[in-house]
Parts: structure tokens; C-alpha cells; sequence
């Protein structure tokens, strides 16, 4: 059994793990699309362990099916993620959420754009078009957990919390998911080779974040201080003058 086989199955072990302790004591309950999310993972990498055992012509076509329906619960767990983060909404400075729809929109069409322009190495290619998917999934993801590894703090959400525990370990695999990605959508199938021990790896440390956070004691979020308002207010003030002066200039 080579190395690759040695962390597929360890990340198994820790699928199932980390689903038996999300669901122990009803923490389910608490996050929902996080638990589904780990349900659906833990039987997909079994279910592909088996695969590539018995059934090995069938694997491509079956992980990348997976991965489609893996795009949404990805997108109900940053609803998720985010619901926690904007929950003292009535206490927020205004155009707090305004902004932020605007910085994701902003990403989006980056990740579009960066799609359009560097295709891979082999446009029209179907394998190239699934690794371009995968990358650009992977940039808005990033950029979205990103944001609240960054500033959930201003938000009353400390580091200790659940929610900043989940939105870290999305991030420190999906970042790594992103360089490889990029790489792969470059020079093919030699870079999936050359890094799958590296993405294993990262999923490797992703699940030994969420185990942790969920076997440490739970710390509810405060609302933001009056500081963190105060000094949210002066950033989205700064912006919106920015952005206003552009416009005056052109």
C-alpha cells in the first residue's frame, strides 16, 4: 500500500469520526448543512476507496459527479457560516452587508474572468474544463472563507468558536485545493500526480481542524463592541468615499 492509499483511507477514518462526533449530543443541530456536508463526504471517499478497488474504469466519472453535488452543500455550509457571522445583524454598522455582497461579487468575476482568459493547457478538453471548474469553485470558496477566518472577530465571533473552526478548515484545504487546481489546469495530468499527496494532505489537516473544534468546548459569540463597530464604520466609510471620488473623476 503506497502513501496515497495510506491518507485516502486515514481520511476516511476521519470522516466518519468527525460525522459520529457532530452527530453525538444532537451538535447536528447546530450545524445542519456542516453535518450533510461530512455525511455525504465520508460515504462518497468509501464509496470511491471501493471503486478504484473493483471497479477502477468508473472512478473519474464518479468523483467528478460527486464533486457537482458537492458544490452546493459547499454553498449551504457558507450560508451556514455566514447566518452565524451577520447574526447580530440590528447591531451592525450599515452597509456592512452591502460591502460584502459587493467584495463577493467582485470575486466571482475575477474567478470568471481568470476562467475565460487562462483556460488550461488543453481548452475544449473535458477533463481541463472539470479541473478549470474545480479551480474557480475553489477561488470563490477561498475568498469566502477567508473573510470570515479574517474578520469574524469583528463580528463577535472568537477564535475558539465553532464557526470560525469550520470556516479555517475550509480554508486551509481549499487553499491548497486552489493551488493545485491552478497547477493541474496548466500542465495536466502530470502536476495530479506530482500533488495528490499534497491535496490529501491539506483534507488531512482540514478534518484534524474541524475534529478539534468539536471536541473542545463550544464558545458562544458576543455581539461586537462598540469599538469593532466604531472601527468597521470608519472602513466601510473609507470605502464608500473612495468610490465616490472615483466616480466624480471620471
Amino acid at each position: 500500500m503506497n502513501l496515497s492509499w495510506s491518507i485516502w483511507i486515514f481520511n476516511a477514518l476521519l470522516q466518519w469520526a468527525l460525522l459520529a462526533r457532530v452527530v453525538q449530543k444532537n451538535r447536528w443541530r447546530q450545524h445542519a448543512a456542516f453535518a450533510i456536508y461530512i455525511a455525504f463526504c465520508a460515504c462518497k471517499t468509501s464509496l470511491l476507496i471501493c471503486i478504484s478497488l473493483y471497479r477502477p474504469h468508473l472512478y473519474f466519472s464518479l468523483n467528478w459527479g460527486a464533486r457537482l453535488i458537492t458544490v452546493p452543500l459547499l454553498i449551504a455550509v457558507l450560508v451556514e457560516v455566514f447566518a452565524a457571522v451577520f447574526r447580530p445583524y440590528s447591531t451592525l454598522p450599515p452597509g456592512t452587508l452591502r460591502w460584502f455582497k459587493i467584495a463577493l461579487g467582485i470575486l466571482v468575476a475575477a474567478t470568471a474572468c481568470a476562467a475565460i482568459y487562462y483556460p488550461g493547457a488543453a481548452p475544449g478538453n473535458v477533463r481541463n474544463t472539470v479541473y478549470l471548474l474545480n479551480r474557480s469553485a475553489a477561488a470563490i470558496f477561498c475568498g469566502a472563507f477567508a473573510f470570515t477566518a479574517l474578520v469574524s472577530s469583528y463580528f463577535g465571533i472568537p477564535w475558539r468558536t465553532r464557526t470560525y473552526g469550520i470556516g479555517v478548515g475550509f480554508l486551509l484545504y481549499m487553499s491548497v485545493d486552489l493551488f493545485t487546481s491552478s497547477l493541474t489546469a496548466g500542465y495536466g495530468e502530470a502536476a495530479v500526480r506530482a500533488l495528490v499527496n499534497v491535496s490529501l494532505l491539506s483534507y488531512t489537516l482540514g478534518l484534524i481542524t474541524w475534529l478539534i473544534y468539536f471536541f473542545i468546548p463550544d464558545v458562544n459569540g458576543n455581539n461586537p463592541t462598540l469599538e469593532q463597530m466604531q472601527r468597521m464604520q470608519r472602513a466601510l466609510d473609507s470605502a464608500g468615499r473612495k468610490v465616490e471620488c472615483s466616480e466624480k473623476t471620471k
